[in-house]
């Protein structure tokens, strides 16, 4: 399991989010769901974009996760990343019990933190979307593995 996020690891977290949840919010509105999709925080500092796009124009979520994984693992071992953020639409289990839609956030550090975070959302009747307050917990570790 992941350990408790560093000061730099809630920094690179902070802007990964800051990324990610616009994007994905934007897409629902317009589009009523997204792909998976990713960001990275480069050595450097920067927030770049980061897409998985084999050809296929419905390509399962899992897929594009997996591709998504694979790219920020690569970039991971040649030392170009320090935190990566994969974005996905998907389901969870509320402390009530209930399931509910949710955009689904991935975040890891270079310092070997990782944490799931989640922010529900729900479709309105004339088409606008509601968001919760965001949550997150950890995870394990993917990206920054050793081996």
């Amino acid at each position: 399991m992941s350990q408790q996020p560093t000061p730099e690891a809630k920094a690179d977290f902070n802007a990964l989010l800051e990324f990610l949840m616009p994007f994905a919010e934007q897409m629902l509105k317009k589009h009523g769901e997204f792909f998976p999709f990713g960001a990275a925080v480069t050595t450097a500092g920067e927030v770049t974009a980061q897409a998985a796009y084999d050809g296929n124009e419905t390509p399962e979520s899992a897929e594009v996760v997996a591709a998504l994984t694979q790219g920020f693992q690569a970039s991971a071992k040649a030392g170009e990343v320090r935190a990566t953020g994969i974005c996905y639409d998907g389901r969870i289990t509320q402390e009530n019990g209930k399931k509910t839609d949710a955009i689904i956030m991935s975040l890891e550090h270079v310092s070997g933190c990782a944490t799931r975070t989640y922010v529900p959302y729900s479709k309105g009747f004339f088409g606008g979307y509601r968001f919760g307050a965001l949550v997150a917990g950890l995870d394990d570790p993917k990206i920054f593995v050793a081996g």
